[in-house]
């Protein structure tokens, strides 16, 4: 195996790994609090990656697109669960979930009314340059990414293990119910985590698209690739969803380098696939056994 063709595959797969790993942490976050799958995480993405290119064509600097892109995603995250999910908050969870997904549509809709069709770009944040690693050639613009990422994943981890809102966001993820009657209030809890879900959802849409582009209907691809992480990490474990949301990133970069870009998806969801049967116990039972359970 050629080294250099490996560490071409395996950074720009954890450059997109980082977002997905975002993506499934705001799933993670928004599920223990709320119980509900949140299935327009990955559009603030999008809207991160297309509001930030808008403002800065603009002619906004750099600093005020990337922050007003972020104050947008967090704005729009806190709007969804006021205006949609809290009116709704003791309906069945299905019901809050399929309105999570109507709210993806609507916002791919008004992002295509808005942005346009056409993909929109923005320079890199440090230049157009690139570096070179073990005989890998990435954008400069890599940095920022996996930099904004790292820095994201500290203020997460360091906001539920050092604050008294993120004790409580770990209080619901054990027992929701219990946590309410301890005095947690879980409504504005809510808001809060679907307030900071969505501005970190549009943060890494904001850095990602000197490299790869911001579209329209670029979220569905980013919820689904997030979505697979959170999976992975069973709606419980931050830690093991970002673990997951890396390593999609990685198999999807393997994927279309040593098989075929146009099999990386099926890839990705075939290797999900023989996870949720394994865990079921479908190889070891058999599917007879498991339908008599």
């Amino acid at each position: 195996m050629d080294l250099s063709v490996f560490v071409q595959l395996l950074l720009p797969g954890l450059t997109t790994g980082c977002v997905y790993a975002l993506v499934a942490l705001g799933f993670v976050l928004c599920a223990n609090v709320s119980g509900v799958v949140n299935f327009a995480q990955g559009e603030y993405v999008m809207l991160g990656g297309v509001i930030g290119a808008s403002l800065l064509a603009q002619g906004m600097p750099l600093a005020a697109a990337i922050a007003g892109a972020t104050a947008a995603g967090a704005l729009l995250g806190a709007l969804q669960e006021r205006l949609t999910l809290a009116p709704v908050r003791a309906a069945p969870d299905f019901i809050q979930i399929t309105i999570t997904l109507g709210v993806a549509v609507v916002l791919r809709g008004v992002a295509l009314i808005a942005f346009g069709k056409d993909p929109l770009s923005m320079p890199g944040f440090s230049g157009d340059g690139v570096f070179e690693v073990a005989g890998a050639v990435l954008p400069v613009q890599s940095l920022w990414v996996w930099g904004a990422s790292a820095a994201l994943l500290a203020a997460v981890f360091l906001f539920l293990m050092h604050s008294d809102a993120g004790r409580a966001v770990r209080a619901c993820a054990i027992n929701r119910q219990a946590a309410r009657l301890m005095g947690v209030d879980a409504e504005r809890l809510t808001l809060l985590v679907f307030a900071l879900a969505g501005a970190s959802a549009a943060l890494a849409g904001v850095v990602v698209t000197p490299i790869v582009l911001a579209n329209w209907d670029a979220g569905i691809a980013y919820g689904l690739k997030g979505f697979v992480g959170a999976i992975l990490g069973n709606f419980r474990s931050p830690v093991v969803a970002l673990a997951g949301g890396l390593g999609i990133g990685v198999l999807e970069s393997f994927a279309a380098g040593y098989v075929s870009s146009g099999y990386k998806d099926a890839i990705v969801y075939g290797v999900l696939l023989a996870y949720l049967l394994a865990r079921g116990g479908v190889f070891v039972f058999g599917r007879a056994a498991l339908l008599s359970r």
